[in-house]
């Protein structure tokens, strides 16, 4: 019985130091605004990754708002592969690999969305991640999801017009 205590002591040991070596790591999709009739690219960023390996992210949005059309690789990969799908309206489902791992903080994907929704219209990111380090096991994962709000392309438009209106006006005041 002393033997068979001993062994699982021994185990239980093993086991969280196991756990207590893999650091919990943060994925976060920030805020912002878009055009209305646009395209919106979103980065994903990690923090806190050590040899990470793998990670499959399933992001949720309104349907009537964004319409999911790719994802690619952020700055951190430096040999990966990324696969992105709308599995339903209103859900994208990417899944990311690096042979040679991810360490650090900083932008791991890209999402790219078409939108849909009409000026002042908002939607929440909810996003649930689940990492794997290059050894295959599971790597603590907390994700943070975010809210996009939707503004008119014409006010870019316009702010882009009235500068480019001003450059010439003083062009040809100049000459």
């Amino acid at each position: 019985m002393k033997k068979l205590s001993i062994i699982f002591l021994a185990l239980m040991g093993l086991l969280l130091i196991g756990t207590a070596s893999a650091a919990a790591v943060i994925v976060t999709i920030p805020s912002g605004t878009v055009g209305a009739g646009a395209k919106a690219t979103i980065p994903v960023t990690v923090s806190g990754a050590s040899n990470l390996g793998a990670m499959d992210l399933t992001i949720t949005y309104d349907p009537s708002i964004l319409k999911f059309s790719q994802a690619n690789l952020g700055d951190l990969s430096t040999n990966g592969i990324v696969e992105g799908n709308e599995i339903k309206p209103g859900t994208a489902k990417i899944s990311f690999a690096d042979t040679k791992g991810i360490s650090g903080s900083g932008t791991i994907l890209t999402v790219t969305f078409d939108v849909l929704g009409a000026k002042g219209a908002s939607t929440t990111l909810n996003a649930g991640a689940k990492a794997y380090g290059l050894d295959l096991k599971d790597i603590p994962t907390t994700a943070q999801g975010s809210t996009l709000t939707v503004k008119s392309g014409i006010e870019t438009a316009v702010i882009l017009i009235s500068l480019g209106l001003g450059v010439v006006v003083f062009a040809r005041r100049r000459v």
